[in-house]
């Protein structure tokens, strides 16, 4: 399958793009080289080969889940432009009464 810069002038219309007519070649020959790597890909013959969850044989090194009673308040209040009794204070962004439009 190949794209001809007709094609690629119907895909950039319907995907609302602009591209430059003399940007036009050498996108077709890209979008071709990709189709064409696509489609030897697919000719492989993968019945042999193990499904794989990552490329790399490794798996995830956890550390161990320790509770930790770090109060870190003194700090945050510290940051905080308003900060009350553990709780940051902002300002009102939305209105909840009902305004007639």
């Amino acid at each position: 399958m190949t794209f001809s810069i007709n094609d690629l002038h119907s895909i950039a219309e319907l995907a609302h793009l602009d591209i430059e007519d003399e940007d036009m070649d050498s996108l077709a020959k890209e979008v071709n080289s990709i189709i064409n790597f696509a489609e030897r890909i697919q000719q492989m013959n993968t019945d042999e080969v193990a499904p794989l969850f990552h490329p790399m044989d490794m798996h995830q090194r956890f550390r161990p889940d320790e509770v930790s009673e770090d109060n870190c308040l003194q700090q945050l209040e510290e940051i905080a432009p308003l900060f009350e009794e553990a709780h940051y204070l902002v300002p009102k962004v939305i209105d909840t009464e009902k305004q007639d439009v």
